[in-house]
């Protein structure tokens, strides 16, 4: 296929590299040639503007289209014009807990689909139903490998790799958690965890965030948003698919996706009962690990996402004038 893909392709504003980047060396390597369209190109010349260096880095007539969540693409007009040149349907591909917001919902209804994992959200209208796709944009990158340090060399008990925010549970929860077992924190904004007294060092990403992965003995995660049907962090793929052992805040869903990889908490009596279990029970936690990695590797690195992206499109396109049923 030939797919236009706007989005990012550099290092994102926390300084990891955009997972668009790894999502289409995966497209390529799959055969689909994939014209990457960067996405403040993308708007500028929506808005007008005409540089004659863009020539190679304007959609073209395609197959399908690609464009992915930036909060500049605040209407549908990006997406209009975007189905007009390549003569492709548009598909809204999105990795965060969104919050109603105009813009967002404005590319929501422009989009011929829209793939997202917060499709569940109660903020989406019903007028909106038939756009909405359940399709996770949580993958690691696959080329990473996995390394697990010698029990006695690990560095860290229990650490979190996650931004210091108010949504969610996290600061309740890692406060209460870190009074009785330490709790290490990597983070962008790690300067605030630090005045909330944490011991956090900044965020760690490609070869760094193995190592980092590799000795920790238990990760723990949280979501923006732990009641949303099938929505949780891009961190579980990360940790999931490097061996890490991850103790999760349960949202519903995870059970179908991550089973048996990882343990799940819903109270903060409970994390911490699980936490002193598993920080003795050695055997167990590195089984559970290793399961994790067995599932993070099938389920949740780009390479994996792909080739069920690249079944969605086909099926998409194949379908003729049938409504499907979300």
């Amino acid at each position: 296929m030939i797919i236009n893909f706007v989005g990012n392709f550099q290092t994102g504003y926390v300084g990891e590299v955009a997972d668009q980047v790894h999502l289409a060396r995966e497209m390529e390597g799959l055969g689909h040639t994939v014209r990457r369209v960067p996405q403040d190109i993308w708007k500028s010349y929506c808005e007008g503007a005409i540089n004659i260096n863009w020539a190679s880095q304007l959609p073209i007539k395609a197959d399908i289209n690609l464009i992915t969540k930036w909060h500049h693409f605040n209407d549908g007009s990006f997406i209009d014009r975007l189905r007009i040149v390549s003569e492709a349907p548009v598909f809204y591909w999105v990795w965060d807990a969104m919050r109603g917001e105009e813009w967002h919902l404005n590319m929501v209804f422009a989009s011929d689909l829209y793939l997202g994992n917060d499709v569940r959200s109660s903020m989406y209208p019903i007028e909106a139903k038939d756009k909405l796709y359940y399709f996770p944009f949580d993958v690691a990158d696959g080329n990473l490998p996995w390394m697990t340090t010698p029990e006695e060399e690990k560095k860290y008990d229990v650490v979190f790799f996650g931004s210091c925010l108010e949504q969610g549970d996290r600061i309740e929860y890692l406060t209460a958690i870190n009074k009785t077992t330490p709790v290490k924190i990597f983070a962008w904004n790690y300067k605030d965890w630090i005045n909330l007294g944490f011991d956090a060092e900044p965020a760690c990403y490609g070869f760094d965030f193995v190592q980092a992965v590799g000795d920790s003995r238990i990760i723990l995660g949280f979501s923006v948003e732990p009641n949303c049907w099938g929505y949780w962090s891009n961190r579980v793929g990360k940790a999931l698919s490097l061996q890490g052992f991850l103790l999760y805040q349960y949202a519903p869903g995870m059970e179908l996706f991550l089973r048996d990889g990882c343990e799940y908490f819903s109270s903060i009596d409970e994390a911490r009962e699980k936490i002193d279990h598993y920080l003795i029970a050695v055997e167990e936690r590195n089984r559970i690990a290793k399961r994790g990695r067995e599932i993070g590797r099938d389920r949740f690195t780009s390479e994996a996402r792909v080739k069920d992206l690249m079944i969605l499109i086909e099926r998409y396109l194949k379908k003729g004038d049938k409504k499907w049923d979300f």
